[in-house]
């Protein structure tokens, strides 16, 4: 037996009753206890929908397997059941026992909400973040992310609500952000990692803006900067006045010089310059500490070649200095290239043929004159063709008019920066986005890149990213070593994928299938109309706390 109002906020989950990832029931329960505690605090009107995908026989029915409160109001809890032989029609049954995106989007289907958000069975919620929900401030056209905090995997399962939340906070592994995953400190910082641009004794560390180390050769390494990028100093005041950094614009940059504007805490201006190559910045802090350092870039922001990110400016250094040392600092920069965008993109593109696994693939933008030789030598039969005279034949025909050629279609361009960072455990949208887009694309894989593809879809279906900030958080629980992605697990988990047959998604392949969307300004819709299981019967229930009846959906 339904609600009878319609819930704002439908939440989709899936699991089976497996012990997959370790511990998977008592991390469900700290799930239900809190998202249900939260509810009824903040007088959410929502339904919580659990698809137990291919359950398994010999274990009792994962509703079951979960205590439940005396009430769950205002919260509908709903099981949805896909039984065994519907799990079998797929190739990968044997060996992969949920289809978790599939199994998603048979809850999303079926979901009664005004907005739907998919989400997984080891997720807590901060209680600023479902005040927001409460507050029914959400908006139709909006696609929500936020950034996913990993915690220790001893939350507190009866505790309270904040018995949880202080246990989250202060137990912080890792954080999934846009510019990538991170390392935290005890207080919740972003780690440096091993041979980073500031020295490990520094009190420096690298915020929102900034992604991961690179390495341009061994032991030489770099970080990009987005259009926005924070520097966190330690609490001890640092011995030096000046933080230094030795930068150059990136391929974001354009043709015109960049201007770096650095703000204190307060909004006050501490320094600017325009910066055209490789040149030092300096921040002169002797005026006041100040525990955070806001850099702000004007321009720039171009979409890199083949690559989603914003790589505005690349950071080699960044340090403390007296004002000696910031006097000499000028002599140990080398002077630029002539033509520093040629030379920048002719780096960023050496350095990722030297860290990523082959095949590398670029887009080469071709002007006219090069498109009408490349043409020409196809003709005369190529090198051979040229040394028996076409290359003569190509010279007398260069008197033709360039008119006569037909206008460049322009270079391609690369997919906007979405953050698809851990997006299947954080994807929130309308309800009739959800089932513009057909939900996620029902590939017979595993998971891994497909809820990127969502997120693409929604964007270029005219949905727009906003990514919820602090103090509004998602934690989520850690789960067994090679059970689900982790940055330590991702190999292991890859060997026992191969050893399967199971396939997924490329990254490489994702950001194609991106940049077309860009380029057609049209979404990619993989399912066709009976999408979520939609034309079949499946079996539903709830706990017997909220006196629910089975029913069918």
């Amino acid at each position: 037996m339904q609600s009878e109002s319609t819930p704002y906020l439908s939440l989709v989950v899936t699991a089976r009753n497996d012990d997959h990832g370790g511990s998977l029931l008592t991390r469900m329960q700290a799930f239900v206890n809190g998202w249900i505690g939260q509810c009824q605090r903040h007088g959410l009107s929502s339904e919580l929908i659990v698809v137990d995908w291919n359950p398994p026989a010999d274990r009792p029915p994962l509703m079951d397997a979960i205590r439940w409160p005396a009430s769950t109001h205002p919260c509908d809890v709903r099981f949805i059941e896909v039984p065994r032989e519907i799990h079998q029609r797929y190739k990968h049954a044997e060996s992969l026992p949920l289809y978790q995106m599939i199994a998603k989007n048979v809850g999303i289907r079926r979901a009664h909400g005004k907005f739907v958000l998919a989400t997984n069975i080891d997720i807590i919620f901060s209680d600023e973040l479902v005040r927001h929900f409460a507050e029914r401030r959400l908006d139709p056209g909006r696609m929500y992310r936020i950034d996913r905090h990993d915690v220790m995997s001893e939350v507190p399962v009866e505790g309270g609500v904040d018995e949880q939340m202080a246990y989250c906070r202060a137990h912080l592994i890792r954080v999934n952000s846009r510019e990538g995953t991170f390392n935290l400190t005890p207080d919740g910082l972003r780690a440096l990692s091993p041979e980073d641009i500031a020295a490990e004794d520094s009190g420096i560390t690298f915020g929102a803006g900034w992604y991961g180390v690179e390495y341009e050769a061994p032991h030489t390494g770099f970080r990009w900067m987005s259009n926005n990028a924070e520097v966190n100093i330690g609490p001890a005041p640092p011995r030096e006045p000046y933080l230094l950094f030795d930068l150059e614009p990136g391929p974001s940059a354009g043709k015109e010089p960049l201007r770096l504007v650095a703000l204190d805490t307060n909004g006050r201006t501490l320094a600017e310059a325009d910066i055209r190559s490789r040149q030092q910045f300096t921040v002169n802090l002797a005026g006041g500490p100040s525990h955070a350092v806001r850099l702000r870039v004007s321009g720039g922001g171009l979409p890199a070649p083949d690559d989603p990110r914003v790589l505005n400016l690349r950071a080699f250094q960044c340090g403390w200095a007296n004002s000696a040392e910031v006097k000499s600092a000028d002599s140990r920069f080398r002077k630029s290239p002539k033509n520093p965008g040629i030379w920048l993109q002719l780096m960023h593109a050496l350095t990722r043929i030297g860290q990523e696994e082959p095949p590398v693939l670029f887009t080469l933008h071709a002007s006219p004159r090069v498109r009408r030789f490349a043409d020409f030598y196809i003709g005369v039969g190529g090198i051979t063709g040229l040394l028996r005279g076409g290359l003569r034949r190509y010279r007398r025909r260069q008197v033709r008019p360039l008119t006569a050629v037909p206008p460049s279609k322009g270079p391609a361009e690369s997919p906007e920066h979405l953050h698809t960072n851990a997006c299947g455990d954080f994807t929130l949208m309308a309800r009739d986005q959800w089932m513009s887009v057909r939900g996620y694309p029902e590939f017979d894989m595993y998971s891994f890149n497909i809820d990127s593809v969502l997120c693409y879809a929604a964007h270029y279906c005219g949905v727009r990213e906003e990514v919820l900030s602090e103090p509004m958080r998602i934690y989520h629980i850690e789960h067994g070593t090679g059970s689900g992605w982790t940055p330590e697990g991702q190999a292991k988990l890859f060997d026992r994928l191969r050893e399967k047959g199971i396939g997924w998604l490329d990254y490489k392949e994702l950001v194609v299938w991106a940049q077309q969307m860009r380029r057609f300004h049209s979404p990619m819709i993989f399912n066709d109309a009976d999408w979520g299981l939609a034309g079949v019967k499946l079996s539903e229930s709830g706990p017997v706390s909220q006196g629910n009846c089975a029913a069918n959906a």
